[in-house]
């Protein structure tokens, strides 16, 4: 035997409105705009470094590799 269900309209809207997204308010949204300010000079002192270290080095990998190919060939 099976049970039958029946939904009605008012069920159906309950429903829909539970999954609907909340809105953020002002305040969330300004101290979210803020931290991202806040980050961004973090972010892109990151990316500086990381690319000058990586600049810095590769005329030591070349150095590294003459020695190693030097080496291993004596």
């Amino acid at each position: 035997m099976t049970d039958k269900v029946f939904v009605t309209k008012e069920n159906l809207q309950k429903a829909l409105d539970i999954k609907q997204k909340s809105k953020v308010g002002i305040l969330t949204t300004m101290c979210a705009v803020l931290w991202l300010i806040i980050l961004m000079p973090f972010i892109c002192g990151i990316i500086l470094s990381s690319l000058f270290m990586l600049l810095f080095t590769i005329p030591f990998y070349a150095i590294d590799q003459l020695i190693m190919r030097s080496t291993n060939n004596a």
